[in-house]
């Protein structure tokens, strides 16, 4: 009755000994997974699992957010002096959110391959 309600509704249970159980583990943790069920299907099913290092995508968007706190207090100086500088403004404005569209494809990117 209750495995009605799941996706995966079929169980599988296999042995190992001490040594492949440390053996398991120890390529768990090398790739940063904690949950043996979710490895064992990866393995299974695809045959590896790719385990992509976001970090440092997650240090440039650390940096572009600083940049980009900086670039908006500047813009907000501009806009105070006038029409003279709008069209650099807007410029500028373009290039930050060009930068934005760029990291987050980074980490769609980054995702995607982990989901292979």
């Amino acid at each position: 009755m209750e495995n009605q309600n799941r996706k995966r509704d079929i169980q599988l249970v296999f042995r190992v000994t001490a040594e492949e159980k440390a053996f398991i583990q120890e390529k768990m943790q090398s790739i940063g997974m904690t949950n043996f069920r979710e490895y064992a299907r990866r393995m299974i099913t695809k045959g590896h699992i790719i385990n992509v290092d976001s970090t440092e995508i997650k240090n440039l968007s650390a940096k572009l957010q600083r940049i980009d706190v900086s670039v908006r207090q500047i813009l907000r100086h501009v806009d105070r002096m006038g029409a003279a500088y709008a069209a650099d403004a807007e410029d500028i404005r373009a290039k930050m959110d060009e930068s934005w569209d760029m990291v987050r494809g980074l980490f769609r990117e980054a995702l995607k391959l982990s989901q292979k």
